[in-house]
């Protein structure tokens, strides 16, 4: 009878990937190296993944799906739709740097072998993001939090957040996690000062003619 993919079986194989790229970097990473480090043959790991960038590229795909989760978490709080909106893009920086510095040895060395996989899947992970963040701006339009936002706010916010990314900047450029957590709450501050209505300038008032 022929085997099946087991999804515990999947999780140990990414597990394992993680540890070796954070460790050994993409180049000198093996599929004889994944399946040692999980404990399992080589055949185990081609039942799961077609070859050693389809395991790199759902490590990336894992992350994200953790970014998305941890967003999702967020925009069912009961807090203010800009409060809200602040946490999600703040936890959508800094998950990912704190990634990204973990992964330093790796990052580059995929990029120069996966580049187009890679963009292709960054845009599939921003856009579930975009949505997220939309919905959240919808709710605060609903309640007269946020008066107007452009068509795809979501869209918006990912994009000008995504200047902070390590897709951006390296490690080194972003510097220390405090900093860059910094400079995305001044980032987001501006952004969203656009869309509190609470903040919004009144009309100018005209003068009546003597």
């Amino acid at each position: 009878m022929p085997r099946t993919p087991d999804p515990a079986t999947r999780s140990r194989i990414l597990d394992a990937a993680d540890r070796l790229l954070i460790g050994h970097g993409f180049r000198r990473m093996t599929v004889g190296d994944i399946a040692a480090t999980a404990g399992i043959g080589k055949g185990s790991v081609y039942l799961h993944f077609a070859s050693k960038e389809d395991v790199a590229l759902s490590c990336i795909d894992r992350m994200a799906a953790g970014v998305a989760a941890q967003l999702e978490v967020v925009a069912a709080t009961p807090a203010t739709a800009t409060a809200r909106l602040r946490a999600m893009l703040r936890t959508r920086v800094l998950a990912r740097f704190d990634y990204a510095r973990r992964h330093a040895r790796s990052i580059d060395e995929k990029l120069a072998v996966m580049r187009q996989a890679m963009l292709e899947r960054r845009t599939t992970h921003f856009e579930r993001e975009a949505a997220l963040l939309d919905r959240v701006v919808a709710e605060g339009r609903r309640s007269g939090e946020i008066a107007s936002a452009p068509p795809r706010p979501g869209r918006a916010l990912v994009t000008a957040t995504n200047a902070l990314l390590p897709y951006s900047l390296s490690v080194r450029e972003l510097g220390h996690r405090a900093g860059l957590a910094r400079r995305t709450d001044e980032v987001v501050g501006l952004l969203l000062a656009g869309l509190d209505s609470k903040r919004r300038p009144s009309p100018p008032r005209t003068r009546r003619n003597p």
